[in-house]
């Protein structure tokens, strides 16, 4: 659990970071860019920190803890926009840490890595159908396209650490393979429908139901079809944390918006994105 946590922890921090610089560099340079190869970067080291939270803990823990980025993408965005934390967002990053808590306490048993042919087929449709409607949304113009794009990317998000659960035990045979080689397209389709979505929308518009699916989808999934465990009489617990830790993500999601005004940079502001 510990391992598991510290590896989730870490990788949150990396993804806080990657979120403040790719928000700065859709909006400042479009999707392509080094800013952009940069945040690759980051995400690449980020998922393999990410890789071994899924070994060692249920993915509802997981993913709250990576979902706790937007902790690190918050405090930037105050610094980077010289502009402190209301109030509303110091309770929410105690209400995070909180629901964290009580979901490490709750946590059971690791449920099993394997992925038979339906697992493997259900994941693969499930790819390509949020591909096929990533790409009817790009027609989507305004704030209801961006905050469709952000519903999709996190789906796309969600979809990429359940495919990384059959990397944990890999037994080199399709079963493996397929599952494996849809983590990076998850990845990189969710990369490029939330690099759009913030082009389109409010940061907060983007993010909000991406923090929200990219955490609940492989939650459930992971206990209903993998089997993670709870504790015996703790599942109010783990629920209630779950849903204390996920409400405080979207809060923080508005600090997070403070973003969007990263377009106009500000002369002398420490830490500001510079552009290459």
């Amino acid at each position: 659990m510990v391992i598991g946590l510290g590896a989730a922890l870490l990788a949150a921090v990396l993804f806080g970071v990657a979120a403040v610089v790719q928000a700065v560099a859709a909006r400042r340079h479009g999707l392509i860019s080094w800013l952009m190869v940069l945040v690759g970067v980051i995400y690449l080291v980020g998922w393999g920190l990410h890789l071994v939270a899924i070994a060692y803990v249920p993915l509802y823990v997981a993913q709250v803890g990576i979902a706790a980025s937007i902790v690190v993408t918050a405090l930037i965005a105050a610094r980077v926009m010289h502009e402190p934390l209301a109030t509303r967002h110091w309770i929410a990053i105690a209400a995070m840490v909180a629901g964290l808590a009580l979901l490490v306490g709750a946590a059971g048993p690791v449920g099993d890595h394997v992925f038979d042919t339906d697992r493997t087929l259900a994941l693969s449709s499930t790819f390509v159908l949020t591909l096929l409607l990533g790409l009817a949304a790009l027609r989507v113009r305004g704030e209801r396209g961006g905050v469709l794009l952000g519903v999709l990317a996190g789906i796309a998000y969600g979809g990429s650490p359940i495919a990384t659960r059959s990397l944990v035990e890999p037994t080199w045979d399709l079963h493996t393979i397929a599952p494996a080689f849809t983590i990076g397209l998850f990845g990189v389709t969710g990369f490029w429908l939330y690099s759009v979505a913030l082009q389109r929308a409010s940061v907060t518009a983007a993010t909000a139901p991406l923090v929200l699916l990219e955490t609940l989808v492989p939650a459930v999934v992971g206990l209903a079809v993998f089997g993670d465990g709870v504790r015996s009489g703790w599942w109010p617990v783990a629920v209630f944390g779950f849903a204390l830790s996920t409400g405080a993500a979207l809060v923080l999601c508005d600090a997070e918006s403070r973003l969007q005004h990263s377009e106009e940079p500000h002369p002398g502001h420490v830490g500001d994105p510079q552009p290459i």
